[in-house]
């Protein structure tokens, strides 16, 4: 569409019309599509505000880059014409700190700006927004009114109108639906209602939990002092959720955070540290495995089952640990009554699983007997059979019981050492479970058979 428009050769005035009628966000989307030669010419035919607009919908990094090639003037009007919270999340994709504090100061909102640039991006400060709607208490409704079309302008949101008193203590919000329909005389305490807030330090994954169970649109954020400084909207949560989706599916994977613009090369040296952690991990499993396969190398049918010892826990605990880490994600960490159901849930698993793998092993064994100890020609078929299957099944069911607990337990110790509970899944939790898996089931064959006499 972008494309068109510039091939038609419109005046500038024609031109901004004909953009107007487009959507911000749609024109963002086709400015990677367009040569340098084409974007320089469409930002020629916008006005700043315009511009202002479609950067507010780029990536925070493209949109840095982009700014970086106008001159400051240019930077500073079209910086001046966005919300602060979108401002700060692109200056701090600048690469040149002097350049983004030299044009920082050359905004209207340099100091919070400022302010919010100084947080860390983990915390609620970082994204809130200063451009608010406040009334008074003891206001009536049609001065509140009024107080709310001088104020709506320069405000990002409207749909909440923020109750505070006369020192800028937080006290409560009034619904803009609630006030359209109240009628004087009546005053704005009357009308007021408790919204949650949240603190300017907090982990903004919190603020993440309190709008979405609360439905809210705007979250009111406050400092110590319970003072009114700003609030969080419903798009900035979005973007911080979508962020955090994106981390959690890196770390399941074992994946360091990933750039788009990286080339192959430091993509993979990035992958690198990850993977020989995940390797030096595996040393002690793969010394212990040698040990036990040595004092049972002559019962070859046990290898034939290890891969079912292997995958099927794996299975089990993928499937639990998704159920903890997105209780975590949703409530902060699982409640007792979900842990029941969790653990009762594996336990029942464990055991349908334990009775077919006792079945099909049984039937197996007792067919072929193949890759047994010559030792086991004094048990019966049936002898022979019951206890194969029984080391099996015994071992399939207390491993997937085990593992079924570090599932749950893990990702909350982890929380709780304010490690994102993320890390423990993927190949970190796999390789946990071969060495469990390989301990229990060589250990426990190792234990029977030499009970019975075959080793």
């Amino acid at each position: 569409m972008i494309k068109e428009l510039l091939t038609e050769k419109l005046n500038k005035k024609d031109f901004q019309e004909r953009i107007d009628e487009l959507h911000a966000y749609d024109i963002a989307n086709e400015l990677k599509e367009l040569t340098p030669l084409e974007q320089e010419t469409l930002y020629q035919l916008l006005t700043d505000e315009q511009i202002a607009e479609i950067v507010a919908y780029l990536d925070p990094a493209f949109a840095a880059d982009l700014l970086e090639t106008f001159d400051i003037s240019k930077q500073t009007k079209i910086l001046d014409e966005m919300y602060v919270d979108d401002t700060v999340d692109i200056l701090q994709e600048y690469e040149d700190d002097e350049l983004r504090d030299k044009l920082i100061e050359t905004l209207e909102d340099a100091e919070d700006i400022q302010k919010n640039i100084e947080y860390d991006d983990d915390l609620v400060g970082a994204y809130m927004s200063n451009e608010y709607v406040h009334i008074v208490p003891n206001m009536d409704v049609k001065e509140a009114s009024s107080s709310l079309i001088k104020q709506a302008p320069d405000a990002e949101s409207i749909n909440l109108l923020f109750v505070v008193d006369e020192e800028e203590n937080y006290l409560g919000a009034v619904d803009l639906r609630t006030l359209v329909k109240a009628r004087s005389p009546k005053l704005i305490e009357e009308i007021m209602i408790n919204i949650p807030t949240v603190y300017d330090d907090s982990p903004v994954t919190e603020a993440v939990h309190d709008m979405k169970n609360y439905e809210l649109y705007e979250l009111p954020v406050i400092n110590e002092e319970n003072k009114l400084i700003g609030f969080l909207t419903l798009d900035d949560i979005i973007d911080v959720a979508t962020q955090e989706a994106e981390e959690d599916f890196e770390k399941l994977a074992a994946l360091p955070a990933t750039d788009r613009t990286h080339t192959w090369i430091r993509t993979a040296f990035r992958r690198l540290p990850w993977l020989i952690v995940l390797m030096i991990i595996s040393i002690p499993l793969m010394s212990f495995s040698d040990v036990m396969i040595g004092s049972i190398s002559g019962v070859t049918i046990l290898a034939f089952f290890q891969p079912l010892m292997l995958d099927s826990p794996s299975n089990v605990a993928t499937q639990t640990l998704a159920v903890s880490l997105k209780a975590i994600a949703d409530e902060g960490k699982m409640k007792k009554s979900e842990i029941r159901k969790e653990f009762a849930s594996s336990f029942i698993t464990s055991v349908l699983l334990g009775v077919i793998t006792f079945i099909i092993s049984f039937v197996f064994v007792y067919l072929t007997q193949a890759g047994l100890p010559e030792s086991a020609g004094e048990y019966t078929n049936v002898q022979t059979a019951l206890i194969f299957a029984s080391i099996i099944t015994i071992s399939l069911v207390i491993v997937i019981g085990l593992v079924s607990s570090l599932a749950i337990l893990l990702p909350h110790m982890f929380k709780a050492l304010r490690v994102d509970p993320a890390v423990v899944s993927g190949p970190l939790i796999t390789t946990l479970i071969d060495f469990f898996s390989s301990l229990v089931y060589f250990g426990l064959a190792a234990l029977i058979l030499k009970g019975v006499g075959m080793i």
